[in-house]
């Protein structure tokens, strides 16, 4: 089994993401429908969701989209692609090599996915989806699993370890907060929507890691 961490400039939201500061999607599922459009249901956190519906509907990803719940200051979206999106839909292909989505989150960075990959095929046939159809892609990490890796594995990425280190020595995560979100991004050199999905990200894993979840 290959782990892989990749960063996608996919055209799925990409204008949203771009409008809308500090956005958050998570994405969750995927329906394609013979008579009906694509539709995609993703969970988004953003602090101005009238301005999230005004990028939507500029979107030229989108057909139309729909609020289906709200939840703790998020809410979530089913989302219909236009025709064209569905095309260029990597999900299905992730799916036709055998490959499954942990974890795909969308920012102002782009689209961040974690994937179970079978083999390094797999791999290939999606990152040549990717170039084929113009779609940049980053190779974040890459690496096998072993049964006692899956278990055992480091719960954070470097960059993420980097982000708690440095959240924790500048008085972040004190009682009252000695540091901002934004002071924190501007140390690492980062935008502040990338310091809240590294921090987010981290924390999960640290969590999932010690409760064995």
């Amino acid at each position: 089994m290959l782990l892989a961490e990749l960063t996608l400039q996919h055209p799925i939201l990409l204008k949203t993401l771009g409008r809308v500061p500090d956005i958050e999607v998570v994405w969750q599922e995927t329906h394609r429908h013979e008579d009906r459009p694509t539709q995609m249901l993703c969970w988004i956190r953003a602090d101005d969701f009238d301005a999230v519906a005004s990028a939507m509907a500029d979107d030229p990803s989108v057909r139309d989209s729909t609020v289906v719940a709200a939840l703790d200051g998020r809410r979530l979206f089913r989302v219909d692609f236009t025709d064209r999106t569905a095309t260029i839909d990597v999900v299905p292909q992730l799916v036709a090599v055998g490959a499954v989505v942990d974890e795909a989150v969308g920012t102002a960075e782009g689209w961040w996915l974690r994937i179970q990959f079978p083999d390094r095929d797999a791999v290939e046939s999606v990152y040549e989806f990717c170039r084929d159809h113009d779609i940049p892609v980053t190779v974040e990490r890459l690496y096998e699993q072993t049964d006692w890796e899956m278990q055992h594995a480091p719960a954070l990425t470097d960059s993420q370890r980097e982000l708690l280190c440095q959240a924790l020595a500048s008085g972040y995560l004190e009682i009252p907060r000695r540091c901002s979100l934004a002071e924190l991004a501007a140390e690492l050199g980062i935008s502040e929507s990338a310091a809240s999905e590294r921090f987010r990200r981290g924390v999960r894993g640290l969590l999932e890691q010690t409760l064995g979840t």
